[in-house]
């Protein structure tokens, strides 16, 4: 037996081995370098704007709304909206449900003068506090698009302010000063809105919401 002559053969076989551990071979015959896998870098799994787990922010103002005080001769600012949600309940049918909260602002005013000149205003500041929940039908065809409908039970804490240039109507003994000493009770409201967003990137869309409560519509942005 040559030990020599045999060597080269098996050093080729040896070389080959450690080529085959290294490369894997497609079905084309070609030598491919092993794949190796990398982590699912998307934000949510299966590819929708809003899933279980997701949190966004809201950033908005709304118009309108249900309160006690509206009509002629009054003012209102618009609703400055500021709403959190979390995908909290996945695979609910075809979508997810969420809860969150709100926190908005509004005033509302009222001003009038009499014909001795004098002029009067009234103003009402409502902060709302609302704990939410909604359901968010998700879209197969549409990843990117958001619709969802949903409660709100509010608390509105109600605060109330009147001025006048009258330096006789501010005076206790004036029959008038009933006004300006009058209070309004915080109290709850049970709102309900259908909304949708969509995603102009992972990170920012665009929604709005029409409803009946805290506001008749609100738009804004969401992060």
């Amino acid at each position: 037996m040559n030990t020599k002559r045999n060597q080269p053969q098996f050093l080729t076989g040896a070389l080959l081995l450690v080529c085959m551990s290294v490369f894997g071979q497609d079905n084309s015959g070609v030598m491919q370098p092993q794949e190796t896998t990398q982590p699912n870098v998307q934000v949510q799994s299966n590819g929708y704007y809003f899933d279980k787990g997701s949190n966004i922010i809201n950033l908005g103002v709304g118009l309108g709304g249900y309160y006690s005080y509206w009509g002629g001769g009054y003012y209102q600012t618009p609703d400055f909206v500021i709403a959190y949600e979390n995908g909290t309940f996945g695979d609910v049918g075809p979508g997810v449900i969420s809860l969150g909260g709100l926190f908005a602002y509004k005033g509302i005013s009222y001003n009038w003068a009499t014909q001795d000149g004098y002029s009067y205003t009234e103003r009402w500041n409502y902060w709302i506090l609302g704990f939410r929940s909604a359901y968010h039908l998700q879209v197969s065809s549409a990843p990117k698009f958001d619709p969802y409908a949903g409660l709100m039970l509010g608390y509105y804490f109600l605060g109330y302010s009147f001025s006048t240039d009258n330096p006789g109507y501010m005076h206790p003994g004036n029959s008038g000063y009933v006004y300006y000493t009058a209070t309004y009770p915080d109290y709850y409201a049970l709102s309900v809105f259908l909304g949708a967003r969509y995603a102009l990137s992972n990170k920012v869309g665009i929604w709005g919401e029409l409803g009946y409560g805290y506001s008749t519509l609100a738009l804004g942005v969401s992060f």
